[in-house]
């Protein structure tokens, strides 16, 4: 009996960290909606843009990528990072 109990620990100290995957999961998410709305948006002027508003639009989507894509990607090492965790937690 209670090597099921000592079974089990494991098991529910690795829901503990459950919530460390799926923060970095959804900022992950949420993030590259973000991008991906502000760069439709931009993309959406290019039509009616003269060659100034084309290079305009072209430097809007870098600060665009350059200020939101780090963050993103950070998200996404700290998630795998919390993954990586959790799964040695469940097999020691």
């Amino acid at each position: 009996m209670s090597a099921a109990v000592s079974d089990k620990r494991p098991r529910h100290a690795a829901l503990g960290l459950l919530p460390a995957v799926i923060g970095p999961l959804l900022a992950t998410s949420v993030l590259g909606a973000l991008i991906l709305h502000l760069l439709a948006g931009l993309v959406a002027r290019l039509p009616n843009s003269d060659v100034f508003g084309t290079l305009s639009i072209l430097v809007g989507m870098t600060v665009v990528l350059v200020t939101l894509l780090p963050f993103a990607l950070l998200s996404v090492k700290r998630a795998q990072r919390a993954w990586t965790s959790l799964q040695d937690s469940i097999r020691h």
